[in-house]
């Protein structure tokens, strides 16, 4: 069954550009494109069947893309929205992030990395980033401040949190944009044992997904 998926652009030519790259591809099917953050939330409301994934630009006028994933994400938890644009800015990623979306491309990625992108987000929950997007991200994480281990109350707050500490282990990996089985290969457990451990994190920390759980995280300085 193919993965139903949806465009949202301002503009109709990044729209068409889009389209070429995935036309002709079984693995997917798309059902509608919207012209902005609106439109999207208007055609996804009416939609008889909604997408599975969801490919979103963010420089868009009326509803930006990370106001309509954030709005769409809490009303439809189960879909997932990865973020293709053509900016790399620092502040646009954890702006996603946070707002609800699994991954962030840049519209220049190859058809076979978007197609793996919305394969990985639907399939496997993972965090699929362009590799531009991923070493700034990881800047971004490097330059965060840390917290001391004799901060008493940010371990008060880790250990209140429930998760052992494997599961903590397993969290900061999945912070870092590591998929199940990247993680997998540096712990040298199996991608069906990580994922048994998220599934469990999810529980602990009450959230649905792998975002949420990274929000979390974040918020909470665990990281």
């Amino acid at each position: 069954m193919p993965i139903r998926i949806a465009i949202a652009d301002d503009k109709p030519i990044n729209r068409q550009t889009v389209k070429d790259k995935l036309t002709g591809d079984p693995s997917v099917l798309l059902l509608f494109e919207a012209r902005n953050g609106k439109d999207f939330l208007e055609k996804l409301k009416e939609a008889p069947e909604k997408p599975d994934v969801v490919l979103m630009d963010l420089e868009m006028p009326e509803v930006s893309g990370i106001e309509a994933i954030s709005i769409a994400t809490a009303a439809y938890p189960t879909i997932r929205f990865i973020v293709l644009t053509v900016f790399e800015d620092n502040d646009k990623i954890f702006e996603a992030i946070k707002a609800g979306a699994s991954g962030y491309l840049l519209k220049e990625d190859s058809a076979i990395h978007i197609l793996d992108a919305i394969a990985n987000v639907h399939e496997h929950n993972g965090i699929p980033m362009s590799p531009a997007i991923a070493r700034k991200a990881m800047d971004l994480l490097r330059q965060m401040p840390t917290h001391a281990n004799t901060d008493n109350e940010e371990n008060e707050t880790v250990k209140d949190s429930g998760l052992s500490d494997r599961e903590m282990e397993i969290l900061k990996e999945m912070v870092s944009g590591k998929n199940y089985k990247a993680i997998g290969e540096k712990l040298y457990i199996s991608p069906l044992t990580v994922r048994k451990h998220a599934a469990h994190i999810y529980e602990k920390l009450h959230v649905s997904n792998r975002t949420q759980a990274i929000n979390i995280a974040h918020k909470k300085k665990w990281i």
